[in-house]
């Protein structure tokens, strides 16, 4: 529409300049459009960090409920965008995390963006995780969950305990356990941390390929007791020392 065209243009050619942005703001609140309000809100992203006003346009928008769920993700999408350290937007990602009536893409783009404000942000991880834990989501989805649980949960042991999870799980397919593992290769940052993943997997048997990958790393940045210890504390009585010397040697040979 022209509506929605105007607010792209408006977008890129008016970077921090007040005037464009109180023409967004104005279009957003004159439109029940949920095309333009997109494209206002998607400018507004874009044109002014930190702006006062165009926060709160967002929030406004983001609160909404009038507007469709994909106005609602961009919006909580361009908040990540301008509203570094501001508690009025942190409070309304949180607000939205804790709703139990908004889709699940809404509240995966609100805790990336939460992650992205507000840099390991218990309730967004928390949020994130419980993504990960549902019964209801598609693999596209988990997958978008893992990698922004890889971005913003390092060194969480929480964020760690739900990937490592994911990466166990039978019912979802090849591609989200590759990026559970992926991801977990980044946000492991200690020796305790890869003492309890080692363990957990040493429990998954046989390894495939993904949990292999993500042993073999663990392994490599373990001193060897604590790799031993981890991999044999459950003693299952089927596994033998083999099944250790495999995980450091073959990849050496």
């Amino acid at each position: 529409s022209t509506r929605r065209q105007a607010a792209e243009s408006l977008g890129q050619i008016g970077t921090g300049n007040e005037i464009a942005i109180a023409a967004l703001v104005q279009l957003l609140q004159s439109t029940t459009d949920d095309y333009t309000c997109r494209g206002a809100a998607l400018s507004l992203g874009q044109i002014d960090p930190g702006n006062e006003i165009a926060i709160a346009a967002l929030v406004q928008l983001l609160q909404s409920t009038t507007v469709d769920g994909y106005t609602r993700r961009q919006a909580a999408e361009s908040l990540g965008q301008i509203g570094t350290g501001n508690e009025i937007v942190i409070a309304a990602l949180v607000q939205l995390l804790q709703s139990t009536t908004v889709y699940d893409e809404i509240r995966r783009q609100a805790a990336e963006s939460l992650g992205q404000i507000d840099p390991g942000n218990e309730i967004a991880i928390a949020a994130l995780v419980q993504l990960l834990q549902s019964t209801t989501v598609h693999d596209y989805t988990l997958r978008g969950t893992a990698l922004r649980l890889g971005q913003i949960g390092t060194g969480n042991e929480i964020a760690i305990a739900a990937l490592v999870q994911l990466l166990q799980s039978t019912t979802v397919n090849d591609d989200t356990r590759s990026k559970a593992s992926y991801c977990l290769g980044k946000i492991i940052q200690n020796n305790k941390q890869r003492f309890a993943v080692v363990k957990a997997l040493s429990g998954y048997w046989p390894l495939d390929d993904y949990c292999y990958d993500l042993v073999w790393e663990c392994a490599q940045n373990m001193p060897y007791p604590d790799l031993y210890q981890a991999w044999h504390q459950r003693n299952f009585a089927t596994r033998t020392m083999q099944s250790l010397k495999k995980i450091l040697f073959t990849r050496i040979i």
